[in-house]
């Protein structure tokens, strides 16, 4: 699970860790949306921020990870092997 939380300068206070955890645990009591896939899931919320989804995964090592980073599978040629 990946938390993306904006904070924009039309917010007038700083907020402590404990606003934070609270709305995230609130968040987790909320009906889930379901995605095929990560690129899905950042379409659904790049369309809700106002910060671009690109300077997000750019900043975000696990995003940046999730998207970009090689598998094993990357590295077959075909064909199936036992």
């Amino acid at each position: 699970m990946i938390v993306l939380r904006e904070a924009r300068p039309g917010y007038i206070m700083p907020v402590g860790v404990w606003q934070v955890r609270e709305n995230v645990r609130n968040a987790m009591r909320q009906k889930p949306y379901l995605f095929n896939t990560l690129h899905e899931a950042l379409k659904f919320i790049g369309g809700r921020f106002e910060i671009p989804m690109q300077r997000w995964i750019m900043q975000s090592e696990l995003l940046k990870r999730a998207l970009y980073q090689r598998r094993i599978t990357d590295f077959f040629t075909g064909g199936s092997r036992a």
